[in-house]
């Protein structure tokens, strides 16, 4: 499969394969089932690289994965989880491992672990329509404490918007967001 790869962030080092990507809202994140399934936009700009393709990354060897969050102020976060898998499709693609959390904002991504994946045409969880609401896929829970599939935002303003969030960070939607995956051991494999 083409990956996209992220060598460039002192945060999180070298040698990262981008498995979700927004920064300019160029890319609608309000797709369906089969959509989030095989993955969709440009890897060059904003894309999804697709849960199947997710599920067999973190499945062929231990993965951590790397969030990396900036605001519409130029304020930077993130978070990472030493270990990170999800489940096949007959699981909907489950956030089943989340590792040790390290980052400099709130450890809220736990708050998804053992959730299955929803689209706004397949509600894959007991409580109400999120994806709907929100205009995503995601691993929702009450709705949702993290959300990087949500609507892209393009200033800030004085309401409560429904972008793409961390919510324990700011009650603000976020300018880019990126979500990458790394092999855990790099002796002898390497991506990117």
């Amino acid at each position: 499969m083409t990956v996209s790869c992220e060598s460039n962030l002192p945060e999180a080092g070298a040698g990262w394969t981008i498995i979700q990507r927004r920064k300019d809202g160029s890319v609608n994140f309000n797709r369906t089932w089969s959509e989030y399934r095989e993955g969709f936009g440009n890897l060059h700009g904003e894309f999804f690289l697709g849960l199947e393709k997710i599920h067999l990354l973190t499945q062929s060897q231990p993965h951590e994965v790397f969030i990396f969050l900036g605001d519409l102020f130029n304020e930077t976060r993130y978070a990472r989880y030493k270990n990170f898998a999800i489940g096949n499709e007959l699981e909907f693609y489950e956030l089943k491992v989340l590792g040790k959390y390290s980052g400099n904002v709130s450890d809220s991504l736990k708050l998804h672990i053992n959730r299955k994946f929803s689209t706004p045409d397949r509600y894959n969880h007991t409580s109400s329509n999120c994806p709907q609401t929100y205009n995503s896929g995601w691993w929702f829970t009450n709705c949702y404490f993290y959300n990087l599939n949500g609507m892209y935002v393009y200033s800030n303003n004085d309401n409560d918007v429904n972008g793409i969030e961390l919510r324990s960070w700011k009650h603000r939607p976020v300018k880019f967001a990126h979500m990458m995956s790394e092999i855990i051991n790099l002796s002898n494999l390497i991506f990117c």
